[in-house]
């Protein structure tokens, strides 16, 4: 034992010391920069004297949630003399990042807008402010959030923006001539502030509303940079807003669209989606009986009529569903272009929307399924039964495009293992098929070594499993 530990001691010396030491300073820096927080930055310190100073250089200031975690929220002076010391110990004149992540109290207001002032003074290019939620007392309530100071609103360096619980109310023009990316969560907008909003960012490529209420009509007709777009709702967007309002989308422009979250009452209507190349619809609606079922159908396909025409798309919850719901020549005239496919599929209503689909998109390339059949109603009439899939039409997409299959779920349903030897069996030009996360104990790699038995017409298609 004694030899092997000299031989190591050897070793290690032979390779040296600190060779991280040894790099040049502006190196070091760029490597802290990488750290998650400016906690972890500091923590650097203490290695060597030469470290001491090394972090008031790095040109991120990252305040997250962990910085204050030894702090009860009460505790508001001791959380505002951490961050202070911190400002005045940092010594690089410009800012690539600034984010705070604080708890949403009335007290530490005045505070942060002289940390946005010195964000500011120093042209920082991304900019987070992110108010958690925490529980207090009915007076120490922010109505509607941190109300942004006017100065925010003018800004020529800001490159990305991104809010929590913030109020936008700019007394005049909002300027972001280099904003490129815009995510605003849990906010109450309006349709002038939002048209200001646009109006004021002539570079923005990347627009998300997350939770956020209030905007009736988002025309993104002027915005020809703006290629990506989300909007996700949930139940905190029902407050003070009307039941019933639509939202009215015109994207031109947009080439990534992500309509999601839990719409309730709220509808949306898409307009001029001519450039799109990818869409993701996974949304759902209040379960108040045949009603509810009526409004989610009735939304998905007008949703699926404005989106289908594009190369990739995923469909999440029941907007699968509605591809069955579809007439058939509307199918035909819209998925002509696409070429990858995410679905669910909780039943026979869904399969049937699947494959519908692919007899119409001669171009897929990629299919990606997550089967449930544990959702399916015993009440649906089986459509498939034992010899179905031998008299089935053959989709063109599997003679000449259909390279890859990726499958996930609930995969022991005889309905699901018959339509996957289906695809097997015609899929000429298959090259892998993908076994992700089975339910019910069953292990991928055994789904996947039973699937690699099946007769196939792709002799050099891989069977794989990626457990993620």
């Amino acid at each position: 034992m004694n030899k092997h530990k000299k031989k190591a001691n050897r070793g290690l010396k032979s390779v040296g010391e600190d060779r991280i030491s040894e790099l040049p300073d502006e190196i070091i820096i760029h490597i802290l920069s990488f750290l998650p927080s400016t906690k972890s930055c500091v923590k650097t310190s203490v290695l060597s004297k030469r470290w001491h100073n090394l972090w008031t250089c790095v040109p991120n200031l990252i305040f997250s949630q962990s910085h204050f975690s030894r702090f009860v929220f009460d505790e508001v002076d001791c959380l505002k003399r951490v961050v202070n010391k911190t400002l005045a110990l940092h010594s690089f004149s410009k800012l690539n990042s600034f984010s705070i992540q604080v708890p949403d109290l009335r007290q530490l207001y005045p505070s942060i807008e002289l940390w946005l002032q010195l964000a500011v003074k120093r042209a920082v290019e991304s900019l987070t402010l992110d108010f958690l939620d925490i529980p207090r007392s009915p007076s120490d309530r922010p109505s509607a959030g941190y109300l942004l100071p006017q100065f925010v609103y003018s800004n020529s360096h800001m490159q990305i923006l991104t809010t929590k619980f913030c109020e936008f109310v700019p007394h005049g023009r909002i300027s972001w001539s280099a904003l490129k990316k815009l995510s605003i969560r849990q906010s109450l907008l309006n349709d002038e502030v939002i048209q200001n909003i646009l109006n004021g960012t002539p570079a923005l490529e990347n627009l998300q509303l997350i939770f956020c209420c209030g905007v009736k009509l988002l025309d993104l007709s002027s915005k020809p940079k703006l290629k990506k777009l989300v909007i996700k709702v949930n139940e905190y967007c029902l407050m003070g807003s009307d039941y019933n309002y639509e939202l009215k989308i015109v994207g031109p422009y947009l080439e990534t669209l992500k309509i999601l979250g839990l719409w309730g009452l709220f509808k949306c209507k898409l307009m001029k989606m001519s450039s799109l190349m990818g869409a993701t619809l996974d949304f759902g609606v209040f379960n108040d009986g045949d009603e509810s079922q009526v409004r989610r159908q009735n939304m998905a396909k007008e949703l699926l009529e404005n989106v289908l025409h594009a190369e990739q798309l995923k469909l999440k919850n029941h907007c699968t569903e509605a591809l069955s719901k579809l007439r058939m020549d509307v199918l035909v005239s819209l998925s002509s272009n696409l070429k990858s496919l995410d679905v669910d599929c909780h039943g026979r209503s869904y399969l049937r929307g699947i494959e519908r689909v692919l007899c119409c998109a001669h171009k897929l390339e990629k299919l990606v399924i997550f089967f449930n059949y544990s959702r399916s109603s015993t009440s649906e009439p089986d459509d498939y039964g034992k010899n179905y899939w031998r008299n089935a039409e053959i989709p063109s997409c599997l003679d000449s495009h259909l390279k890859t299959i990726v499958i996930s779920g609930e995969l022991r349903s005889r309905v699901v293992l018959e339509f996957l030897q289906f695809l097997l069996m015609n899929s000429n030009i298959l090259e892998k098929m993908i076994v992700q996360n089975c339910f019910n104990h069953q292990t991928p790699l055994r789904l996947a070594e039973k699937l690699s038995r099946y007769p196939r017409s792709s002799q050099q298609a891989l069977f794989l499993v990626d457990p993620k």
